[in-house]
């Protein structure tokens, strides 16, 4: 799926985008003249408008290379399948200007005001994915009348995108992994937000007849994080046993751990490919039901989803802080490329979407 030199570009810029805080130069290159950030998008607003299982596989992959790369693709093309529910005649002239990238958050952290032509949107979000190079920033807010904000009774929650010029980012994501996303916060004050801007995630809101937009965007969104999770793992699992390969040259080591060990780490690699099956399987046997108009299959299998996604998320996760212990000192040292993929990992399983 992806290119050697596309992969040798990956692996050259991860240690440096991580030092940066931000993906580099180099490798958003890549990512725009890949479409990768609009792999959701239709195809006559320029996208490349895949399907869900082909989707995930290029996700995973950058994920395996690179989880602030995955993370960030992943984060970026979801919020750019807004496409499929915004005003048609606004996003044709906007994703055919190029290089757009929507990111932001999906807290209803914000106050909308109704005004003639749109809305008075102000309000703070934390988590933009990609913030440096997002050319919009998606966020929802509730949307009061004069009587609502006074009496804060029933809330209505609207999404909306905004235009970069109207955004002030704050420099605060400061974790020890996943630095290369940059998933800033950022507030908007009191700016005016044509209605053209507002939107409805829902398959009966959709305004583009690609069947993605009639898959609903809980399950999307649980397949979509849980294949940079897989991806991840893989690649931990991977440079894992070159750390034990290595070890094992010391007849002390292998004869006291490696047997037991080795065995510890076929069992994660083997855990992996069961849940990859299991995952890309119901995957394909959705998007058939969709094919077919059979929503009543379907939802029973969103069910699945929800529940395997969190359950596998579980299993790898508790494989991996058995195996860190396992793997010495360079396990610790934060240049290694072991020690960057376990934080990678622990700070993507920190979104509140998969947690069990």
């Amino acid at each position: 799926m992806l290119s050697e030199d596309i992969i040798e570009l990956i692996e050259e810029n991860e240690a440096y985008s991580a030092k940066a805080g931000v993906l580099s130069d180099v490798v958003l290159k890549i990512a725009f003249e890949k479409q990768w950030f609009n792999l959701w998008v239709p195809k006559e607003y320029g996208g490349l408008e895949l399907e869900l299982a082909d989707g995930c596989r290029l996700l995973e992959s950058l994920a395996y290379w690179d989880g602030s790369l995955g993370w960030t693709v992943t984060l970026c093309a979801g919020a750019n399948m807004f496409a499929g529910f915004i005003d048609v005649a606004t996003a044709k002239t906007l994703f055919l200007s190029g290089n757009v990238c929507f990111g932001g958050s999906g807290r209803a952290s914000g106050k909308a005001i109704p005004v003639p032509g749109g809305y008075q949107l102000t309000g703070r979000w934390s988590y933009a994915t990609g913030a440096p190079h997002l050319s919009h920033f998606t966020c929802n807010a509730v949307v009061f009348s004069g009587e609502d904000i006074a009496e804060n009774q029933q809330e209505l929650v609207k999404s909306f995108f905004v235009s970069r010029e109207h955004v002030l980012i704050e420099n605060d994501w400061q974790t020890f992994g996943l630095e290369a996303t940059a998933s800033h916060s950022f507030s908007i004050q009191d700016a005016f937000i044509p209605q053209e801007h507002c939107f409805e995630l829902s398959p009966k809101a959709a305004t583009h007849t690609s069947l993605l937009f009639q898959y609903p965007f809980l399950p999307f969104a649980e397949f979509t994080l849980f294949v940079n999770y897989l991806g991840m793992f893989s690649r931990y699992t991977d440079l894992v046993q070159k750390n034990f390969y290595l070890r094992a040259k010391d007849a002390l080591w292998q004869e006291k751990h490696g047997k037991q060990l080795f065995k510890q780490l076929d069992r994660a690699q083997q855990f992996a490919e069961q849940s990859r099956k299991r995952i890309y399987e119901l995957m394909e046997e959705t998007w058939s039901n969709l094919l077919r108009g059979d929503y009543e299959s379907n939802a029973i299998l969103y069910s699945s989803v929800a529940a395997y996604t969190r359950q596998d998320l579980t299993v790898m996760r508790s494989h991996m802080m058995d195996l860190h212990v396992k793997c010495g000192i360079s396990a610790a040292q934060s240049d290694s490329p072991l020690n960057r993929v376990f934080r990678n990992f622990f700070t993507a399983t920190q979104h509140a979407l998969l947690q069990s």
